[in-house]
């Protein structure tokens, strides 16, 4: 049975956890074996990498995007496994926001691509789209590295570039509630996943 790794991506505060969850809960419900995964992962390598998104931590971005990259890897293995047993996996971020964050941080985007060459490339995308003004105010509670509108700016305009780069790709508006990017998730996966198309 041909199983897919998805990715939920978008810029800090579109809601990506949220929908990750319930996306692998409708999946779930659909007779399908799901695995979540996030990034940073739980491990040591992903404890850091939480400590310095929170600046607990200082960290330049080089040594930031390396431990992305490391951490990553820690979750080849567990993926790969899950695809060649017949189980979705449905990821909270990916190497699709390294090649954003760290590409817009450091402006160099053919070393990040480089040093993530052995990372796990999801097969479906879903981005949620919101603007920098209103993650912003979502995020305005949260002390986080990239809480900036110039920066998320940068972070936006990466991701247009990023995604043309995958064949896959399913593009909703987050700025909508909750239940309603969920079920557009589900309409929009349903050109990859046909019988979904049938049980929303």
């Amino acid at each position: 049975m041909k199983t897919f790794y998805i990715a939920v991506e978008g810029i800090d505060g579109a809601g990506k956890t949220t929908q990750a969850k319930l996306l692998a809960r409708k999946l779930t419900r659909h007779g399908f074996r799901v695995m979540n995964v996030h990034e940073p992962t739980d491990g040591k390598i992903g404890g850091l990498i939480r400590e310095a998104l929170a600046k607990r931590v200082n960290m330049s971005e080089e040594v930031l995007a390396l431990l992305f990259a490391a951490d990553r890897l820690t979750l080849r293995e567990k993926i790969v496994s899950a695809k060649q047993s017949g189980v979705y996996v449905v990821s909270d971020r990916s190497v699709v926001s390294s090649l954003a964050y760290q590409s817009a941080a450091l402006g160099l985007r053919n070393w990040v691509y480089e040093v993530n060459r052995f990372a796990v490339k999801p097969d479906i995308i879903v981005y949620i789209d919101i603007s920098p003004e209103t993650a912003l105010k979502r995020l305005r509670k949260k002390s986080q590295r990239y809480e900036n509108m110039v920066f998320l700016r940068k972070v936006k305009n990466a991701y247009s570039r990023v995604l043309h780069d995958f064949r896959r790709v399913v593009v909703v508006d987050g700025e909508q509630p909750v239940d309603a990017v969920a079920e557009a998730i589900v309409e929009k996966l349903s050109r990859f996943i046909p019988v979904m198309r049938f049980h929303a």
